[in-house]
């Protein structure tokens, strides 16, 4: 799983990348520091994996 952290519009992209799933958060950089995204990343990546495992089980229920 691909992870990225951007930074532009004075916000901060999370994004977790893996096959064709995506999954985008977006944080106030105003707020949050660069140092809190990147820990926030790492916390959430199982689940963030997990959400990736449901929406391919969910498309092949659904593709003929």
């Amino acid at each position: 799983m691909r992870i990225t952290i951007n930074h532009w519009n004075d916000k901060y992209q999370l994004r977790f990348e893996l096959d064709r799933y995506e999954q985008t958060y977006k944080f106030d950089a105003e707020t949050v520091s660069l140092e809190d995204v990147k820990s926030s990343a790492e916390r959430m990546a199982d689940d963030v994996l997990k959400c990736f495992v449901s929406m391919r089980s969910l498309l092949l229920q659904d593709t003929p």
